[in-house]
C-alpha cells in the first residue's frame, strides 16, 4: 500500500460524506467493479439454472445466500485501483474465496454491517481474536451508518428488482403470452424464470455500490486512527526536498560521468571478444540446459487453505465425521416419502425455520441501532445553563424590560445586559423551541435564530448577541439609546404581552 498514490483524498470526513464517496467511487470503476461482480458469478448461475430448469428460485436462492463471496472480488480489485496497484495474478485470487469462509455463510451472513467489515477479512486477512480486536476498534464509531448503507442498498435493490419484472411485463407484446401467473394466482414457470433473472441482475448492479459504500467507510475509519493525511503531508515535504537535492545530484553526476568518459579508454582484451548469432544462440542453450533453468513442473489443484501434503492422502478419511452421521440420519428419519419430494418439503421447512431464527436473532441483537434508525435521536431535555447563565423561566422576572432597566439605573450594567440576553434565551427555547445545548457558544446560538427564518428575531437577537459580548469580553458598555431600543424591541419580538 502506497499512501503517495492514492486515488482520493486523503481527509476525515463525515459517515455519510464517507458513503458518497464510495458511492463516486463506484461510479467511476463501474466497469471492472461490475465485471468483477458478474464473472465468478455468471458461471454458477448458469449451472443452477440447469440443474432447475423447474425450480429455477432455488437458482436465485443459492446465489443470492453466497452474496459474501461475490462481494470479495470487487473488493479487492477496487483495492488496487485506491493505490494504482496490479490486481495480482488468478491464483491470488482463488484465496478470496477460502479467507474465513464458513462464518460468513452462517452467523455473519445477515451482519448489518457486513460491507464495512469485510475488508478486514479479504485485504488485512484476519481471523479469530485478532479479527474481533480490529472489529472492536472500527465499530468505535460509524455502527449506524454502516446500518444505513446495509438498508439503503437493500431497498435500491428490492426496487430495481421489482422494476426489471414490471419493466418486462410491461413491454413484452400480448401475442406472445408471456403469463407470470397461472389461472391460481400463482408463479407460473415463465414467472419464475423471470423472477429469478430480475433478482440475479438487480443483484449484480448493486453490489459495486454496496461494496464501495462500506470501503469508503473502512478507509475513512484508517484514516481517523492511523492519521494518514498527516502522513502523507510529510511524505509531499520530504520528496519536495528530495527532488531538489537529486536535481544537484544529478548536475555533479553529469559533471563526474564526462571526465570519466575522457580519461577512461576500453580494456583491449575485452573489447577483443565478440560474439556473432551462431555463438550467442549455442551459449544460450548451454545455459538454458543446465541443472538450474532444465526442470519444468506445472500442478493446478483444489485444496483447503493450510492443507499439506499429509492430509492430501488421507482426504476421504479426514472427512467430518458430524457431516456423515448427519446425512445418515436425514435418509433414516427425513428422507422417507416419495422420494425428492417429501425431502425438498422437509428441506424448505428446515430452511424457514433457520431464516426466521436468524431473523428474530438479528433484530434482537441490533434493536438499539435499528431503533435509533427508525425512531430519530432521542429530544433532548432543554439546557438550564447556558455560558453560566440561569435561563430556567422560573429565574425570570414578571417583567424583564422594566427590571432591565432599573438595574442599568442603579449602575448595575453587567447584571442588566445579562438578564435581557438570558431572558432571551428562555423566550427562544420555550416559545420558539430552539434545541439549544449547553455546549453551543453565543455564535452558534445566533446561527440557529437565523435558522427559524423569522427576519426580525434573527435581526434583533443577532445584535443583542453583539452587545452582549463586547461587554462581556470586551468591556465595552452600550449607549443608553441602545438599551432602550432592546427593551423596546424585546416586548415586540419575545414578550408574550400584545403590543
Amino acid at each position: 500500500m502506497n499512501l503517495d498514490k492514492i486515488q482520493v483524498s486523503a481527509s476525515i470526513r463525515s459517515g455519510w460524506q464517507a458513503l458518497d464517496l464510495g458511492f463516486l467511487m463506484a461510479r467511476a470503476w463501474w466497469k471492472p467493479l461490475t465485471a468483477a461482480s458478474l464473472l465468478p458469478t455468471l458461471p454458477l448461475f448458469i449451472v443452477l439454472l440447469i440443474l432447475f430448469p423447474q425450480d429455477p428460485l432455488w437458482a436465485a436462492m443459492i446465489v443470492w445466500w453466497l452474496k459474501p463471496f461475490w462481494e470479495r472480488l470487487p473488493l479487492f480489485v477496487a483495492s488496487r485501483l485506491l493505490f494504482q496497484e496490479s490486481a495480482g495474478t488468478v491464483s491470488s485470487m482463488k484465496s478470496l474465496v477460502l479467507k474465513d469462509s464458513l462464518p460468513w455463510l452462517l452467523w455473519r451472513r445477515f451482519s448489518v454491517q457486513r460491507a464495512f467489515d469485510a475488508p478486514v477479512t479479504v485485504l488485512e486477512g484476519l481471523k479469530g481474536a485478532q479479527r474481533r480486536n480490529r472489529i472492536r476498534v472500527l465499530h468505535g464509531k460509524y455502527s449506524d451508518v454502516a446500518l444505513g448503507n446495509q438498508f439503503v442498498c437493500f431497498c435500491f435493490e428490492l426496487l430495481l428488482f421489482f422494476g426489471i419484472i414490471i419493466l418486462i411485463d410491461f413491454f413484452t407484446p400480448e401475442k406472445m403470452g408471456l403469463e407470470l401467473y397461472n389461472s391460481f394466482n400463482e408463479l407460473s414457470l415463465v414467472g419464475e424464470w423471470i423472477y429469478t433473472l430480475s433478482a440475479f441482475g438487480a443483484m449484480i448492479l448493486v453490489i459495486p455500490f454496496h461494496v464501495m459504500a462500506g470501503f469508503a467507510l473502512y478507509l475513512n475509519r484508517r484514516i481517523e486512527l492511523e492519521a494518514w493525511d498527516i502522513e502523507i503531508s510529510f511524505r509531499n515535504l520530504a520528496s519536495r526536498k528530495q527532488n531538489a537535492i537529486q536535481r544537484a545530484t544529478g548536475i555533479v553526476s553529469m559533471l563526474l560521468l564526462v571526465g570519466l568518459i575522457g580519461i577512461m579508454h576500453p580494456d583491449p582484451a575485452s573489447a577483443a571478444v565478440r560474439h556473432n548469432q551462431e555463438s550467442a544462440a549455442e551459449l544460450i542453450n548451454e545455459v538454458m540446459a543446465g541443472a538450474d533453468y532444465g526442470q519444468e513442473k506445472t500442478v493446478r489443484k483444489w485444496r483447503f487453505k493450510e492443507w499439506g501434503e499429509e492430509n492430501e492422502e488421507n482426504e476421504e478419511s479426514s472427512f467430518p465425521q458430524w457431516m456423515i452421521e448427519f446425512l445418515q440420519w436425514w435418509e433414516e428419519n427425513v428422507d422417507r416419502g416419495d422420494g425428492l419430494g417429501s425431502a425438498a418439503d422437509w428441506l424448505k421447512i428446515l430452511l424457514i425455520v433457520v431464516f426466521v431464527g436468524l431473523l428474530l436473532y438479528l433484530l434482537r441483537r441490533y434493536r438499539g441501532p435499528l431503533g435509533s434508525l427508525i425512531g430519530g435521536k432521542a429530544v433532548e431535555a432543554p439546557p438550564q445553563v447556558l455560558f453560566g447563565l440561569d435561563v430556567s423561566p422560573e429565574s425570570l422576572p414578571a417583567d424583564v424590560p422594566v427590571q432591565v432597566m432599573e438595574l442599568w439605573g442603579q449602575g448595575n450594567v453587567r447584571e442588566a445586559l445579562g438578564l435581557l440576553y438570558r431572558a432571551s434565551l428562555s423566550r427562544l427555547i420555550d416559545k420558539h423551541k430552539l434545541a439549544f445545548r449547553a455546549s453551543h457558544t453565543e455564535a452558534e446560538c445566533a446561527q440557529l435564530v437565523r435558522e427559524q427564518g423569522i427576519v426580525s428575531l434573527s435581526e434583533y437577537f443577532t445584535q443583542l448577541t453583539r452587545v452582549w459580548r463586547r461587554l462581556a469580553y470586551g468591556h465595552q458598555q452600550p449607549p443608553l439609546e441602545m438599551v432602550e431600543l432592546l427593551c423596546k424591541t424585546w416586548r415586540q419580538e419575545l414578550s408574550d404581552e400584545p403590543v
